[in-house]
């Protein structure tokens, strides 16, 4: 299994979204951490497996949640660009590949 890292702007967002699920719902932040664990894990054991959104970044969407996971394949590791609703400010992390 390939390992994975988060840029800093990635795991910010991710806990942008769970504190504000929380405060909508207890326990609504963790299952959205959740989700996002399931998903890296598949990431992990089939990088190459998801949608290639542009150049070298694939893109994988949650099964609960209506967020995306952006991620760079690379050899020795998986990074994840970006964590982000689906509607909202599209393309921004562009800027981060």
């Amino acid at each position: 299994m390939t390992p994975i890292r988060f840029l800093p702007e990635a795991k910010q967002e991710l806990q942008a979204a769970a504190d504000y699920y929380d405060s909508e719902q207890t326990g609504l932040g963790s299952a959205l951490l959740g989700d996002v664990r399931r998903a890296c894990r598949r990431i992990a054991d089939q990088p190459t497996a998801c949608r290639i959104e542009r150049s070298d970044v694939s893109v994988r969407s949650l099964a609960r949640f209506p967020y995306r996971i952006y991620y760079r394949a690379q050899p020795e590791e998986i990074l994840v660009i970006a964590v982000c609703h689906r509607r909202r400010r599209p393309g921004f992390w562009v800027v981060r590949t």
